[in-house]
């Protein structure tokens, strides 16, 4: 009969300890007691447990949960992911959770073993506008290193790679306000998500400064119902300029301003998140806020690697922010 393999849970429930403690001891780290440590590898060897005492994470596998790829930006940070990862001979698995905090949860619960490594990780939508994070706390409760990225939990105790958002919003209006621009939408279909959120404090903070600037703001995840409200605004409000806190959201301000005759950018200056092919490739081509997305996936893969192979010796977490870049383009007046 085949003997079933010995997992640090395994050990774990044997004496009673949590797998984090277990995965630390094997690991030798200065944070558990030499009684604790002996009794662990003594009852690991006694067990049968194969895994490299040292570091039992020797898979090299790495698990990537995004909401898609049809974002241009999970895409970008995807394929900063792969290429960092495939250079230090990491293999990575990637999962879809499409948005749905049912498919976010079935996919950790499945793979939290000892097989994957580490977890990078960007939150559904349903993730964060249920705000139920039961599913990534019990990863984060078993010793397995997992670091957040762009869509980020600020109540997870766990290592976060972002985007400076609520900064960016400021430079925006700044740099729309220097244009001599004094009445500015922001548009979004992505206020239920803390990127947004985050972009919208920013704007709101600056537009604060300035007595003379008006901010309206338009927003709804349902697509038709969004076309009308910017169709509106732009037909009756005197709108100079437009940030658009998402990419759906620029391009559809984008067209809907074409349609009605707007010249942009002498009429109606745009702004949108993020550098994706849609804006690279709209007319005029859109200015954007350019996330280094690549960047930010290439700094969270390396972060993950630290924590898995213990590089640095860190006792809290960390939140690592990344700037971000005004690139101008044609739908801003040079």
């Amino acid at each position: 009969m085949k003997k079933n393999k010995v997992t640090l849970s395994a050990l774990a429930d044997k004496l009673g300890l949590s797998v984090s403690t277990i995965s630390k001891s094997l690991k030798n780290s200065t944070e558990i007691s030499d009684e604790t440590k002996e009794l662990v590898i003594a009852t690991a060897k006694e067990m049968g447990y194969k895994g490299t005492m040292e570091d039992p994470r020797s898979h090299k596998v790495i698990a990537v949960v995004i909401p898609d790829i049809i974002n241009g930006f999970f895409a970008q940070a995807l394929t900063g992911i792969e290429q960092v990862a495939t250079e230090n001979d990491y293999k990575i698995i990637t999962c879809l959770s499409k948005e749905l905090l049912s498919k976010e949860a079935d996919y950790l619960e499945v793979l939290n073993n000892d097989y994957v490594d580490g977890f990078i990780i960007a939150a559904a939508e349903e993730t964060q506008v249920k705000s139920d994070y039961a599913h990534i706390q019990k990863v984060i409760d078993r010793g397995t290193p997992l670091v957040m990225f762009d869509r980020v939990v600020d109540e997870l105790e766990c290592d976060k790679m972002v985007n400076d958002d609520a900064l960016s919003g400021s430079r925006s209006v700044q740099f729309l306000v220097d244009k001599g621009d004094r009445h500015i939408c922001m548009v979004s279909t992505i206020s239920n998500l803390s990127v947004g959120r985050l972009r919208e404090e920013g704007i709101r903070r600056k537009v604060k400064e300035y007595d003379d600037v008006l901010l309206n703001f338009i927003t709804s995840t349902n697509e038709t119902e969004f076309e009308s409200r910017i169709e509106d605004a732009l037909r009756y409000d005197g709108i100079e300029s437009v940030i658009a806190l998402d990419q759906m959201a620029g391009i559809i301000t984008l067209n809907k301003a074409r349609d009605l005759g707007i010249e942009i950018p002498k009429d109606l200056q745009i702004i949108c998140y993020s550098n994706g092919l849609l804006s690279e490739y709209s007319y005029p081509k859109m200015t954007v806020i350019d996330q280094h997305a690549a960047e930010l996936g290439k700094k969270t893969f390396v972060r993950l690697k630290n924590l898995i192979t213990n590089e640095e010796e860190i006792k809290v977490t960390r939140i690592h922010t990344l700037k971000t870049s005004l690139i101008e383009r044609g739908t801003t007046r040079q």
